[in-house]
């Protein structure tokens, strides 16, 4: 069996280690993480290994999979940085996929990816790399979601929806078919998007308004 190093602890890790325990293709040789709290305790009877500052030398050691178990709440730029950092090691990051999640056969999936429990993903969509497409979440058929892009817990997507790199989208929002929503974009909890977000913005109701512009669109 293949070993596996997890990246960040906390609540999305719990998650995932049930997943790869239950699928049985990896087996999960620690967590890092850079909160000094956390340093030797243990997640779900996993581990916490050391800070990042340690991945280099599994990687020499062997252990050549990695993923990402830091969660986002609406800022999605740390896993980014989490991602780049693994892809600078030359870590290959692998797919988590709950047994329950639903997935069209016609799915085009980079990699990093947790499709976790319940999730549906019907056909002819594209799932960039390091995504969270959480709990019971519906992304219909032609559907674009690109890279590190964290879609919550019940939101529902319709048919030709386009998501563009790092945006989040809220718990139990719904966004109509056909619409795009830019880059780096926070769309709030149960909001309803019912027309294209531009980059940078965060936006919650019913419809969907802008509140803010939601900070720096650099992502480093």
């Amino acid at each position: 069996m293949d070993s596996v190093i997890l990246i960040g602890g906390g609540g999305h890790a719990k998650a995932i280690i049930e997943i790869i325990e239950m699928r049985k293709e990896y087996h999960i040789v620690g967590i890092t993480d850079n909160n000094q709290d956390k340093m030797e305790k243990s997640i779900s009877g996993v581990s916490i290994i050391g800070n990042d500052g340690i991945l280099q030398s599994y990687f020499q050691k062997g252990i050549k999979r990695a993923f990402i178990t830091l969660g986002t709440v609406a800022d999605t730029r740390a896993r980014i940085k989490l991602y780049n950092m693994l892809n600078e090691i030359d870590f290959e990051l692998i797919n988590a996929i709950h047994p329950s999640a639903i997935i069209a056969s016609s799915l085009a999936m980079g990699t990093g990816n947790a499709l976790m429990a319940g999730s549906i993903i019907n056909v002819y969509t594209t799932l960039g790399n390091n995504c969270i497409i959480n709990t019971g979440t519906i992304v219909e058929h032609d559907c674009i979601i690109e890279d590190h892009v964290h879609i919550s817990t019940g939101a529902k997507l319709a048919g030709n929806v386009k998501v563009k790199e790092g945006t989040h989208i809220g718990i139990g929002a719904i966004v109509k078919q056909g619409v795009t929503i830019g880059r780096q974009v926070i769309v709030g909890a149960g909001a309803v998007v019912l027309g294209d977000i531009p980059d940078n913005i965060v936006c919650a109701g019913i419809p969907a308004r802008e509140i803010k512009r939601s900070g720096d669109s650099e992502i480093r």
